[in-house]
């Protein structure tokens, strides 16, 4: 009988410290299986750009090799957005194209440093509007916009309620070419109650902690995001109500934050099949805490 080993007390003691790390490590993440890691105070509010680049250059290499239809998670890149948005709306306009003089209108801008509709306005030179509801950013947002004539900025809270009102009274016309809706809070009310014009994008924050079957959505009357994942609706509703409208999903961003629709006539430029994600805030698998106080949610809202 062969004889046991002793290990020595300190490499004995060591084995079980590591043992209990593993295990505890092993309980955490059992118990993070429906719990998302929450997105850390201190991180960045956006995607690094290198990221984006090196998914635009390895994309490249592969042209000759990988048969289209290409996913257009190909095509993100970050230049004034959040994430790889910019990379997406260049994409599906190069696609559908463009008139002679595009328009844009983004709501939800804060100070106009990054969203998905400001490389339209600085760079490409679009006409267009941004809404910021918060006076404090929006004194900044028209402070960078004060000499710029093609873009309108307007100090508002937008709701079901007003949204038609306020594209009236900033002179939309009645087919935008993009419009990006990022409130966190009633979003899916409001496109729902946009009426009188018919953009031809929509690029729309949805809550991807609900997952992608249930179509759910916070009330109409939805105050102020408190930071948990009570917030906006999910892909499922938002895709009801866009088929209703007469839009199709194209498009969500890596991060899972996004989502992509444009005119159902324009589609056909969209063979690929349109991937449907998760969180990934930052491209680092986050997404937001949930809500302790378990709020009821809006199920099979009205389209």
């Amino acid at each position: 009988m062969a004889r046991l080993l002793r290990l020595p007390r300190r490499v004995a003691g060591s084995l079980r410290q590591r043992s209990r790390r593993v295990v505890g490590r092993a309980a955490t993440a059992k118990r993070r299986e429906s719990q998302p890691v929450a997105v850390p105070a201190a991180l960045p509010p956006a995607t690094e750009r290198d990221f984006f680049l090196a998914v635009a250059v390895l994309g490249d290499r592969l042209a000759g090799v990988v048969a289209p239809p290409v996913d257009l998670a190909r095509a993100e890149l970050r230049a004034s957005s959040q994430n790889g948005e910019d990379g997406v709306l260049v994409e599906i306009l190069r696609r559908i194209g463009l008139p002679e003089r595009p328009s844009f209108v983004e709501f939800g801008i804060e100070t106009g440093h990054e969203g998905n509709c400001v490389f339209l306005a600085d760079v490409l030179g679009w006409s267009g509007a941004f809404l910021e509801a918060d006076p404090a950013q929006h004194a900044v947002l028209a402070a960078k916009y004060a000499m710029n004539e093609r873009v309108r900025t307007l100090c508002a809270a937008v709701t079901p309620q007003n949204v038609d009102d306020l594209f009236a009274r900033l002179g939309v016309p009645a087919e935008p070419d993009v419009v990006s809706i990022d409130i966190d809070g009633p979003d899916y009310w409001v496109w729902r109650a946009l009426e009188r014009h018919t953009p031809r994008v929509v690029v729309v924050e949805y809550n991807g902690n609900l997952g992608a079957d249930d179509a759910l959505t916070v009330p109409a009357d939805h105050g102020g995001w408190d930071g948990t994942d009570y917030f906006g609706a999910s892909l499922a509703a938002l895709e009801r109500l866009g088929r209703a409208k007469g839009y199709a999903l194209v498009h969500t961003d890596l991060t899972g934050v996004n989502a992509f629709f444009v005119r159902e006539e324009l589609a056909r430029a969209f063979p690929e099949a349109a991937r449907r994600r998760s969180p990934n805030y930052l491209l680092r698998s986050l997404a937001h805490a949930r809500d302790p106080a378990q709020r009821p949610w809006v199920r099979d809202p009205p389209v």
